[in-house]
């Protein structure tokens, strides 16, 4: 059902309740997408999806001293999302999209295909950004970001300044986020692409 045996969730919710940043980290890194996913096919806005991925999240930090009882994981994940998403719609006093909401958690916590469809076109859409660039400019962010160079090695690689590394690097970057403002998955887009670019 999830992309994580329970056994390994409960370890992470165990150690999410101690106060682990790093398995906190690991827990929102493989359920950001999936709530991302269950909270747009409900409330069809960018922004709501993303502020109700966050509040889950938040939520999920906040109570974690109780993670450590809980038998279930991934089931009070999706309970935390259908409780944000619920609380959402009825301030929005959408009853249609309430009674929809309603049916999907009747019948499963997950949908595993429209999911990954979601998650697969943020993907996408960062890699168009990223094959727009120039010829340099997405060399010089392939090398650094897929492959770890540094502006030095960039440097003697392609026999540049380390200044032009730089300078080139940050208007990829300029770019790609300028592509992705104008995205239609701008807020899923940009999550994903910044959490890799601070990696």
């Amino acid at each position: 059902m999830g992309l994580a045996s329970n056994d390994n969730i409960k370890a992470l919710f165990a150690a999410v309740a101690n106060g682990d940043a790093a398995a906190f980290k690991l827990l929102f890194e493989q359920y950001r997408a999936k709530m991302y996913a269950v909270a747009f096919k409900f409330t069809k806005s960018t922004y709501a999806a993303e502020e109700i991925t966050q509040d889950v999240f938040i939520s999920l930090w906040a109570g974690r001293a109780q993670l450590q009882n809980v038998l279930d994981p991934e089931a009070y994940i999706y309970t935390t999302a259908y409780h944000k998403i619920s609380r959402h719609l009825k301030k929005e006093s959408n009853k249609s999209r309430i009674l929809q909401l309603a049916q999907w958690a009747q019948n499963s916590f997950t949908n595993e295909t429209e999911e990954t469809v979601y998650a697969n076109d943020s993907r996408r859409h960062i890699n168009q950004a990223i094959e727009q660039l120039s010829p340099q400019k997405k060399l010089i962010y392939k090398l650094n970001r897929q492959h770890g160079k540094s502006y030095m090695e960039i440097a003697e690689t392609l026999q540049v300044s380390p200044h032009t590394v730089k300078s080139q690097l940050g208007k990829a970057v300029k770019s790609i986020r300028s592509y992705l403002e104008n995205s239609v998955l701008l807020v899923a887009c940009l999550t994903v692409w910044m959490e890799c670019w601070k990696k």
